[in-house]
């Protein structure tokens, strides 16, 4: 699917609103002119403007030479080799920038990974930019396997770098997308990156197909409730008319179904979400996967972290068309939903999964009102039919257990369901 983007640009929330406006931080080890997170660093920083802040790494202290009883080295000859690999940076990045934007080099000592995030952190960092690949004979400095950890401990995005990886424009792009709001942030830490005519496209992977009678209904369920979510993802995108973004549904092992739509499709960059709990992006970065994706993939991935402020209920309602709400705020949200949908044409369904259970089907009413009396914990249910003046159908339920209200594209109700303990009931609206 395509999507024409120009008359979506209004509808945005603050999620999407640009990132922190300090520089491009890269954490580097010595480095010379063919490295490929210098590039990319420096391109990124020049492209938005920003000064390239280069933050080096010198841990004091070898845990070998400590273990064999070697003494530790002098003080002054860690402030001697941090001053030297300075100097041999600021050359390097004075030759290579030709006078064109802003630089800074820090050569500091800590713990490393801790050490590039507090900077990155205390600077207001747009991105942390980190190379993958083999150690070096300066292997102390940024930073193969410690990526992850550099990653794990970020509160903005980091872009990892591959050995080899190529600057410059971005003509494809994919954001790995699970229709969460840490997807959307990555997607729109994206966003900035890509120049004009340039593709963004949005996958979504689901496990395999269930090879049963019930194949094709189920596959085709689940590709309309995909093309749902992709559209509420896509209105939310600051995606620049010029852009096409295309959405793609791909079904098996999450990692493999990107990895080989990135190589068909020749991505210039992927975007994913680093989410707290379990996730797809977890599947990327925990164990030997992520060591298999960073080390195997040949462009650069854009890593966005989940914030504490992301998981708010108007946010997550926006993005899937659903939302649960809390048993204290039932008898206020349902006052509203009764404001915003009376007279509305409305479809009842019951549905009674006990033993000797059936369905009960009401339509051709309109909405009179949905109640919640707190103090008798009765759902009340009243309903109109337009044909019959006085007619009513008031229906009441005590064992309501939980409340979920859907809505379509313009945040319309369309569906309100209530789960029981006999069963299920739902208003759902024909004109949504």
């Amino acid at each position: 699917m395509t999507h024409a983007l120009a008359n979506h640009m209004g509808r945005q929330v603050d999620l999407v609103k640009p990132n922190e406006e300090g520089p491009v931080v890269l954490a580097a080890k010595p480095f010379d002119s063919t490295d490929a997170p210098l590039a990319v660093a420096q391109w990124l920083a020049h492209r938005e403007d920003r000064e390239l802040h280069v933050v080096s790494v010198l841990e004091q202290g070898d845990a070998l030479a400590t273990a064999a009883g070697a003494p530790p080295l002098p003080p002054h000859y860690f402030e001697e080799e941090r001053a030297s690999i300075a100097e041999r940076m600021h050359g390097t990045l004075a030759f290579i920038m030709e006078g064109h934007g802003q630089f800074r080099i820090d050569v500091l000592g800590g713990p490393c990974a801790r050490t590039v995030v507090e900077v990155a952190h205390d600077r207001g960092a747009r991105v942390i930019v980190i190379g993958t690949g083999q150690h070096g004979s300066l292997g102390r400095f940024v930073y193969g396997e410690r990526a992850l950890e550099i990653i794990r401990l970020a509160d903005r995005p980091v872009l990892v770098v591959p050995r080899g990886a190529s600057s410059g424009t971005v003509r494809r792009a994919i954001v790995a997308v699970d229709f969460s709001p840490v997807s959307l942030r990555a997607a729109c830490a994206l966003i900035p990156m890509l120049s004009d005519t340039s593709i963004l496209t949005l996958v979504h992977v689901k496990p395999a197909v269930p090879t049963n009678h019930q194949q094709g209904p189920w596959k085709r369920n689940s590709e309309l409730r995909c093309e749902n979510l992709f559209r509420r993802f896509v209105r939310l995108l600051p995606v620049p008319p010029s852009v096409t973004v295309e959405t793609k549904l791909l079904w098996g092992d999450a990692v493999g179904a990107l990895q080989q739509y990135a190589e068909l499709c020749q991505a210039d960059m992927i975007a994913c979400g680093r989410r707290r709990s379990h996730s797809l992006i977890e599947r990327f970065l925990v164990g030997s996967v992520s060591s298999a994706l960073v080390r195997t993939q040949t462009c650069p991935i854009l890593i966005a972290p989940e914030l504490r402020e992301d998981n708010t209920p108007d946010l997550n309602a926006t993005l899937t068309g659903l939302e649960t709400w809390n048993k204290g705020e039932w008898q206020n949200r349902l006052d509203e939903f009764t404001a915003c949908n009376r007279g509305r044409h409305v479809r009842l369904s019951v549905d009674v999964e006990s033993v000797g259970g059936g369905k009960l089907v009401a339509q051709d009413y309109v909405l009179r009102a949905v109640t919640y009396d707190s103090r008798d914990q009765l759902i009340g249910i009243l309903l109109a039919d337009p044909s019959r003046t006085g007619s009513l159908l008031n229906l009441k339920d005590g064992g309501t257990q939980e409340i979920t209200s859907f809505s379509d594209l313009d945040g319309h109700d369309s569906r309100l369901v209530l789960e029981t303990t006999t069963g299920r009931c739902t208003l759902s609206f024909p004109d949504a």
